[in-house]
């Protein structure tokens, strides 16, 4: 992930990708700086934003429905661009 990572260029972020849809919940030990955390669902609907996490904060970032995907921007992209819990989002494969 992003941790012990110092920042990370504007517009960019990390997707995890998991194998199955379910409550997630992440954290923000050793990430040194504000994320925005994205849950997306299978369909590709955003079901949760956890805006602005705290860096270096243990504290669990849940999920408010089961996700498969997993977006870190940083604090304040989610804003930026507008978007919110229900709005569906895609994305592909770059092959560079």
């Amino acid at each position: 992930g992003l941790m012990y990572r110092k920042s990370m260029q504007p517009n960019r972020g990390m997707l995890f990708i998991f194998e199955n849809e379910s409550q997630r919940s992440f954290y923000m030990k050793n990430t040194e700086f504000a994320l925005d955390i994205i849950y997306i669902n299978s369909a590709y609907k955003i079901v949760s934003i956890q805006k602005n996490a705290k860096p270096f904060d243990k504290s669990s970032l849940p999920s408010q429905a089961p996700a498969k995907y997993v977006l870190e921007v940083n604090a304040g992209q989610s804003d930026i661009w507008g978007i919110e819990a229900g709005d569906v989002i895609e994305f592909s494969k770059n092959s560079e």
